[in-house]
């Protein structure tokens, strides 16, 4: 392979840049939106227990803003991760991501279905149907990254792949689980989106299957 030049890496560097700051202003944004769905409680009267009532009345809503938090959070992580093993990008991988970020902004109108109709299946079913498109979306991202390895930096160890693609399945595996839970229970739905995925994410860390927040790619023994 021929060497890069100055200009040559220049280019590819500015690229993949435009490309990063792109993407994290639209997690930022995604993020941002979900708390305007929660609105500040109208009352007929001024009453300390009427505003209380209310309160407590949004409680789904606060549920539904949290895990939904925590959700894109998690996904902004692994994409800095995987971002951060890149040395250019290529056309397959901007589209991919594009397609990917087309997913993460509109998070947070099924996080409004969820919060709003959590005692109905098909509000249930239309958010966990789309936290499992999104693990698709992500899932199907990493592979464009990680295509003939020509977009990563150089001394990236192939173990980074399958663990990248394990930690991909987390949330599709999450958005079935939640499903199957709304059937039974509202509750049960709200506790598996908010701690089903810290919970098996920490179990694969300490198995190491996936890398943690900020890991150091380690480099192979044949890096030049």
């Amino acid at each position: 392979m021929t060497a890069k030049t100055g200009v040559d890496w220049a280019h590819d560097e500015s690229q993949l840049e435009r490309l990063t700051f792109f993407s994290d202003a639209v997690f930022a944004i995604a993020m941002t939106l979900l708390i305007v769905e929660i609105h500040v409680p109208e009352l007929p009267v001024l009453s300390e227990r009427g505003l209380g009532i209310r309160l407590i009345n949004l409680m789904p809503h606060y549920i539904g803003f949290l895990s939904s938090f925590l959700v894109i959070g998690r996904f902004w992580a692994a994409h800095h991760q995987l971002f951060g093993l890149l040395d250019r990008t290529s056309t397959r991988l901007l589209w991919t991501n594009t397609l990917f970020l087309l997913a993460v902004a509109f998070m947070p109108f099924p996080t409004a279905v969820l919060s709003t109709y959590v005692q109905l299946r098909v509000g249930v079913g239309f958010y966990c149907a789309w936290l499992t498109v999104l693990g698709l979306a992500n899932l199907v991202l990493i592979r464009a990254a990680f295509a003939q390895g020509t977009l990563l930096k150089p001394g990236v160890s192939p173990e980074l792949e399958r663990q990248h693609l394990r930690g991909a399945m987390i949330p599709i595996f999450l958005g079935l689980l939640a499903l199957v839970a709304g059937m039974i229970s509202p509750l049960a739905v709200l506790v598996a989106l908010t701690l089903g995925g810290p919970l098996i994410g920490a179990a694969l860390r300490r198995k190491g299957s996936v890398p943690d927040a900020g890991q150091v790619p380690p480099v192979t023994a044949d890096q030049s």
